[in-house]
């Protein structure tokens, strides 16, 4: 018998052991593997972005786990949480052993350390490999799901409060037109590896729904009352494996290519801090489930397999958001990606702007090697026209565009080498590359380079970086992630990055750095301990015109979490956080703090189908530029990571219950309650108050 095979006996004997293992615990580490990746996203929630569309994958395989038995490699790469070389070497040891027995058995596999294994667990099981249907009948065989979801304030924001009759066509964009309600609908048919049938409508608070208030006068009445219901729409229809045809969509969808640098339509990660996330893995076609409103495509796909060529061809034609300027020549200053129409200013913005996108990727891939090109044309119907400052010399202009590239990766022993190049019609060009190598034990390095031209314009655009589009960018990271013993791991992580052109009026230079550290430590089989320090630094140069010599201002930023999470029983956990940080700008010197301390617990009692989630957590920041923020728990196929700025507390409540098997509720109440000010926000957004309650309910029926 084998070294390897004899391991796995041993892995197997000793999982048997971990009966309290069970899915509450896994469905906790689970989560915490989801907030650590979406916590990179701070920008994106500020800006109000549905991040869920990043988190679906991982839920649904929460609660649909990859069965590694019978799992492909297109399979495993959905899980964004192992690297090339992993996959094949998991692949490769299948093939060589036969099927697993226990998920603790790839502990045997060389390259998938205990921090891997403890990563994926969650997501993957280890299940007899079921029969394949072919007959027509599959079609017939797929699940039904129908989610509804409802949320709102319950408190009154000022946005709400319609003017006098007098005043309102004055005020325009001063108030909502509608409620303050959320409404969510989502419904999908799916067939493993067959179909995919699905529609999702939305409408956000402060949108119109059915009535027309009552407060509105007849000339803003008679304008919107052909808007009525939901304010964002989304189908699509996906027939996959149909001879050479592995994906046939009609309806709205995502092209996602590469690394992201000539085509990445919806959201993406941008790499992450951890090596192994360094290189992404592009799924080329899949269906638009998110209510994001202007980042996808919609008309038809299809994506063909021929031995080893990989042809996907696309059009899309779609109305998206934008600010229109009038004029003898009507110009689009901007394109707006909020997908926000509660005003009558927003609903002027509202699919003003006609995008095609048309063109394709090809590529050529064997085990140890992939080559790809991707082209495609972006006409408008209407030109774009950036305002007229320095900053933007460089941006797009003009009612056409044009983008090209390659793609490439080079899979070794143990290293694996990735890059992409990108050119837009203009001349500009953008490129980037890195290396990731494995280790026998576990560890992975990564580096990652890129060299984004201020001359590359891409309307589509969305690899690693800093910056919207790809372009006046230049910097390279590096991480490690390092098995320093079976019970402990250490990610390092660097960055160092600059804008070598404008990205305002008065900023001529921009370099900034980031640093991290991150120590999981495991002392008890279900206990673990999690220390990070993250440090940045930014340095901006002042080109003022009233000065003689420019101005150098720094800005450093000093991070500091502690986290401890325990599993008292298969039934009970809780976890407890502590987070510091220090701001501190020069010219002028401006020092600021911030602390968040928060306590979770979840609770699953064993003979009822009810799950409880529950939070406190107390913040004390000296301004908004010491905020903290902090992932929380929420229904189903939803994502919240709300900033925590100011004084007070807050805390939340996340109620699961299935009393019966095709159906699922949720109820999610939340309340932030601040101690330092009586009025909350400002704008059409305020609230006079100290507080703000929020209520969610969601149900699901799945047959």
């Amino acid at each position: 018998m084998s070294l390897q095979r004899s391991m796995a006996i041993i892995a197997l004997l000793w999982a048997n052991m971990l009966s309290a293992q069970l899915p509450d615990s896994l469905r906790q580490s689970g989560e915490e593997v989801i907030s650590m990746r979406i916590e990179q996203l701070e920008q994106a929630s500020d800006a109000g972005i549905d991040l869920s569309e990043l988190t679906d994958d991982l839920e649904y395989f929460l609660e649909n786990p990859i069965n590694i038995n019978s799992a492909k490699s297109k399979d495993l790469k959905l899980l964004g949480l192992l690297n090339d070389i992993q996959i094949k070497n998991l692949l490769d040891y299948r093939d060589k052993y036969g099927i697993f027995y226990s998920i603790y058995e790839i502990r045997a596999i060389e390259g998938l350390g205990q921090n891997t294994i403890e990563k994926i667990a969650p997501f993957v099981v280890v299940a007899p490999t079921a029969k394949k249907i072919t007959s027509t009948k599959q079609y017939f065989r797929g699940r039904h799901e129908l989610m509804l979801r409802f949320q709102k304030k319950l408190v009154p924001q000022a946005g709400y409060i319609i003017p006098a009759d007098s005043l309102q066509g004055s005020k325009t964009g001063s108030f909502y037109l509608g409620n303050p309600n959320r409404y969510y609908l989502r419904y999908r048919y799916k067939v493993r590896e067959r179909l995919s049938i699905g529609m999702t409508a939305e409408k956000d608070p402060g949108e119109l729904f059915l009535n027309i208030p009552q407060a509105l006068n007849d000339n803003i009445s008679e304008q919107i009352k052909k808007r009525r219901g939901f304010d964002f729409y989304s189908a699509h229809l996906e027939m996959k494996n149909l001879g050479i045809f592995r994906s046939i969509i009609i309806g709205d969808y995502h092209v996602q290519c590469g690394q992201g640098l000539v085509l990445w339509t919806g959201l993406s990660f941008s790499g992450g801090n951890a090596p192994s996330a360094f290189k992404r893995f592009a799924n080329t076609l899949k269906p638009n489930t998110s209510t994001n409103e202007n980042l996808f495509m919609r008309g038809m796909a299809a994506r063909i397999d021929w031995k080893k060529l990989d042809l996907s061809i696309f059009y899309s034609r779609k109305y998206t958001d934008a600010n229109i300027k009038p004029g003898i020549e009507p110009y689009v200053s901007s394109v707006l990606e909020g997908g926000y129409h509660r005003t009558l200013n927003e609903l002027e913005d509202k699919n003003t702007l006609l995008q095609q996108h048309f063109g394709g990727h090809l590529s050529y891939s064997n085990s140890r090697f992939r080559a790809g090109v991707t082209a495609f044309k972006t006409p408008l119907d209407i030109e774009i026209i950036p305002a007229d400052e320095a900053a933007r010399i460089y941006q797009f202009s003009g009612k056409e565009n044009y983008n090209a590239g390659i793609n490439f990766d080079v899979l070794l022993r143990k290293t694996i080498i990735f890059g992409e190049l990108g050119y837009s019609m203009n001349g500009g060009w953008a490129v980037l590359s890195g290396i990731t190598h494995n280790t026998d034990n576990g560890s992975i390095f990564s580096i990652l380079f890129r060299e984004y031209n201020k001359k590359y314009q891409n309307l589509s655009a969305q690899a690693s970086g800093k910056r919207d589009g790809n372009a006046n960018e230049r910097g390279v990271k590096l991480a490690m992630e390092l098995a320093v013993h079976r019970t402990m791991t250490l990610l390092l992580f660097t960055e160092h990055f600059t804008y070598p052109w404008l990205t305002s009026r008065n900023i001529n230079i921009f370099r900034g750095q980031e640093h991290e550290l991150t120590l999981n430590y495991k002392p008890l089989r279900n206990s673990i301990l999690s220390l990070r320090y993250r440090f940045t630094k930014s340095i901006v140069k002042n080109n003022d015109n009233l000065n003689w010599l420019d101005e150098m201002r720094f800005k450093q930023k000093h991070k500091l979490r502690i986290q401890a999470r325990h599993m008292v029983s298969s039934s009970f956990s809780i976890k407890g956080q502590l987070e510091y940080i220090r701001v501190r700008s020069y010219l002028p010197e401006v020092k600021s703090r911030g602390s968040l301390l928060l306590f979770d617990i979840f609770y699953h009692p064993p003979s009822i189908p009810l799950k409880l989630s529950f939070r406190y957590a107390l913040f004390n920041t000296d301004d908004y530029d010491s905020r903290l923020y902090a992932y929380e728990n929420d229904v189903l196929y939803a994502s919240s990571m709300p900033a925590y700025y100011g004084k007070g507390f807050r805390t939340y409540i996340l109620i699961s219950y299935k009393p019966l098997d095709w159906m699922q509720l949720w109820l999610r109440f939340s309340l932030t309650n601040y101690t330092d000010r009586d009025i909350i926000s400002s704008g059409t957004e305020e609230i006079k108050g100290n507080k703000v309650p929020e209520i969610k309910v969601q149900m699901r029926i799945k047959l």
